[in-house]
């Protein structure tokens, strides 16, 4: 089987996290190029990587020039830049793996959607949290009937972030398509849709912006009514940590309740007391199960490629996901009055 000759563009921040992804699947893939406006990001890459010496400073230049040597993109770039590379990689015949979010609009999403539909290309949005060990097996429990027909569940992710996003692109709206949902909140959200295993009927949201001076907000709460009956939450900040003693998952059923984080998973059957804990550890070597899902994220993205199959998660799971930030922000709409008076 050959390896999948991927070219990185974006080569900051979460690109590194990527390569060490691909670095862990040498026999499936190999970068051979790197792109991005920044010469010293693309070195430092390059030099994680071993030395890619293929860099150039525009993917549309990159694809004309050495095109017939790349099979794949992975797209680490500001979250605006993400649709026009999307459907420029589509347009030279390249698979895609894109981080979150696939990108900020929804007329944006639906162009993706159409358009990795009429090329029988291999789009896959990186949400590489579907692979913590934890959510998996919570996944397989639920699909066993282990506890029944599922009625509740919430996916959380926050944190009080120690610097402030004002001064980056990450700070304004335009750039960023939001504030923290659209970002650290991308990964609970489409967590929130994995497991609930259903259409989307109705979304609320509340925003707060707390901490960070930035256009967006820097909290987010966002409801969820599914189509198959369960109500879901969303919880995320860059204001504050994860409320005590909670987890990143918690889903409730009609027989008993799954919890957990990471890779440590808790049952608790109707009628019991205490849960069962379980740890679910990870296949792989990274050093973590954060780290070890950039590298499962790649594994699958290769072998989805090689198999010519559908990714866990492709550009429809990106519009879904996309759908719920956007909605919510529509149903908060005025937040920014009320964060202004709350300063």
């Amino acid at each position: 089987m050959s390896k999948v000759r991927i070219a990185i563009l974006g080569t900051g921040g979460v690109s590194s996290a990527h390569a060490r992804g691909i670095l862990a699947n040498p026999d499936l893939v190999e970068c051979v190029a790197l792109c991005d406006i920044s010469d010293a990001s693309m070195h430092e890459r390059s030099e994680q990587l071993g030395g890619v010496s293929n860099q150039y400073h525009d993917w549309r230049t990159m694809f004309s020039e050495i095109g017939d040597r790349i099979d794949a993109v992975d797209i680490c770039l500001p979250h605006h830049l993400h649709s026009a590379a999307i459907l420029d990689a589509l347009a030279a015949g390249k698979h895609v793996l894109c981080e979150k979010p696939m990108c900020i609009e929804l007329e944006e999403a639906a162009r993706i959607v159409s358009a990795v539909e009429d090329s029988g290309l291999i789009y896959m949005s990186a949400h590489n949290q579907l692979f913590f060990p934890a959510v998996q097996e919570a996944r397989r429990m639920l699909d066993a009937g282990f506890i029944g027909k599922l009625r509740w569940l919430r996916s959380q992710d926050c944190f009080a972030i120690r610097g402030q996003f004002g001064g980056t692109w990450r700070g304004k709206r335009e750039l960023q398509g939001g504030g923290v949902l659209i970002d650290t909140g991308y990964h609970p959200t489409y967590r929130l849709l994995y497991l609930a295993g259903s259409r989307v009927a109705a979304v609320r949201g509340s925003f707060g912006r707390y901490a960070q001076a930035i256009e967006g907000e820097d909290t987010a709460s966002v409801q969820v009514r599914f189509e198959n009956g369960a109500l879901g939450e969303i919880l995320t900040s860059w204001a504050m940590p994860m409320p005590y003693q909670t987890h990143q998952i918690h889903l409730i059923g009609e027989k008993g309740q799954i919890f957990g984080s990471d890779d440590t998973l808790f049952y608790l059957p109707a009628g019991f007391n205490e849960p069962a804990r379980m740890q679910v550890p990870h296949t792989g070597s990274m050093d973590s199960s954060w780290a070890q899902s950039f590298a499962s994220q790649v594994e699958h993205f290769a072998h989805c490629i090689h198999g010519n199959q559908r990714p866990l998660h492709g550009a429809v799971e990106g519009y879904a996901t996309l759908e719920i930030i956007l909605k919510s922000a529509e149903d908060a709409d005025g937040w920014q009055e009320t964060a202004r008076l709350q300063a």
